[in-house]
């Protein structure tokens, strides 16, 4: 017999809570609450770079910005889709057969508990979020078709009314983004009068330009990794006024997260801080608030803060998540409830919450058996989409009627 849907609304009400407080206990496990208070970053990227070239040995197989193995692929080569945390976690899933298959010729099983999975997982994000490299000849193209010539020079070559932009680059992307942004405001009407009107900077127009100005730079600059938790700190100060975070802010401005797809990398960040500088100044003057002048490393944080945002706990439906339980072929051997078969266990167990680090640290430890299981049954692999993850975590932690009460 099946529940009442007075009972049946309460059970899953339940599970929410549940699941809400599980994921809570996470996100302040550094017992920081103010610090975290909008991150949805899950896990420490520091510590997990430490594990993945460490004791974990993935780089045996995999490198990061070729540094590491040959076997598997550069996994800072690919950008995140979205939501990010499904993304990371349907990519390990997908490929699971062919990783597993290799680690059997040779390389010993590494063992990741919650905390490691969610530090590795961190790591890996950050690493795809990383800058591209630009092509210095298209950047060439990009400097003389946008108008840039006209004004700037560049080693010497162009306009001689505003700043060499080779000496602005030897300062990193976020110094490049950063003087961008401070000095949109005393560029329009000089760039308005010049060319007619304000141009704008696509796919990787911005790359292509900052390896063209930086170009024969014969010191490298060290890329700068801003801090999330300080960037959320200049946000406060510097943004929210406009713009809000989950319906925290301003409404001047967009939303920014955690649904909006922002910029990843410092480039894209610059693309867009510049694209949109004219409606951002005249919204500004015509409110009365002054725009805000970012220094020091205040971009180079804003922008980790901003890219942190797409790193979140995916939201889900137990009902999407039951369909796709059975559709993706999970309901065949642990059952429609989850609740195990004569082919494999019952997945969680009652007090236990999923989370999406929590059901990848799993998938990880069981997905051996489950390679073997599958080919003993001649089951095709099921493939996941990163929006599956949200779905499936809230049906895994939904309360499921028994057998009894079918």
């Amino acid at each position: 017999m099946m529940p009442s849907g007075r009972k049946q609304l309460l059970l899953w009400i339940a599970a929410a809570l549940a699941a809400t407080a599980a994921l809570t206990i996470i996100l302040i496990r550094e017992h920081q609450p103010a610090a975290r208070h909008v991150l949805f970053v899950v896990g420490d990227a520091k510590r997990g770079r430490e594990l993945f070239f460490g004791d974990k040995q993935c780089s045996i197989c995999h490198s990061i910005e070729g540094q590491g193995g040959r076997i598997a692929p550069d996994l800072s080569e690919t950008h995140p889709g979205s939501p990010a945390m499904g993304w990371l976690a349907t990519v390990l899933w997908n490929h699971a057969p062919g990783m597993y298959r290799r680690i059997r010729s040779g390389v010993s099983y590494p063992h990741l508990d919650t905390e490691e999975t969610a530090d590795i997982l961190a790591f890996l994000y950050e690493s795809a979020s990383a800058e591209h490299s630009g092509d210095p000849t298209a950047g060439r193209n990009v400097f003389e078709q946008k108008g840039c010539v006209r004004c700037h020079s560049v080693r010497s070559w162009g306009g001689k009314s505003a700043p060499d932009l080779s000496d602005i680059a030897a300062g990193g992307s976020s110094e490049w983004t950063r003087a961008m942004w401070n000095h949109a405001g005393s560029m329009m009407a000089p760039i308005s009068a010049a060319l007619g009107q304000w141009p704008e900077f696509y796919a990787n127009d911005m790359d292509n330009l900052i390896a063209y100005v930086s170009e024969g730079n014969t010191k490298t600059p060290q890329a700068t990794r801003g801090d999330p938790q300080q960037g959320w700190q200049v946000f406060q100060t510097r943004c929210i006024q406009c713009h809000s975070v989950r319906g925290s802010g301003g409404k001047l401005g967009p939303e920014l997260g955690p649904e909006r797809d922002l910029p990843v990398t410092t480039a894209q960040f610059a693309s867009v801080l510049w694209n949109h500088a004219p409606t951002m100044l005249r919204l500004s003057q015509e409110k009365g608030i002054t725009a805000p002048t970012l220094n020091g490393s205040e971009m180079a944080d804003l922008a980790a803060f901003l890219g942190s945002l797409r790193f979140f706990e995916p939201v889900g439906s137990p009902f999407i998540g039951e369909r796709v339980f059975s559709e993706r072929g999970c309901a065949r051997c642990h059952g429609p409830s989850a609740e195990g078969t004569k082919l494999a266990p019952p997945i969680g167990a009652p007090g236990d919450a999923f989370t999406t680090v929590s059901l990848t640290s799993a998938l990880w430890k069981h997905g051996p058996k489950m390679v073997d299981r599958t080919e003993q049954l001649n089951i095709p692999w099921p493939v996941l989409e990163p929006t599956d993850i949200g779905n499936l975590v809230s049906f895994l932690n939904a309360p499921h009627p028994s057998s009894k009460e079918r």
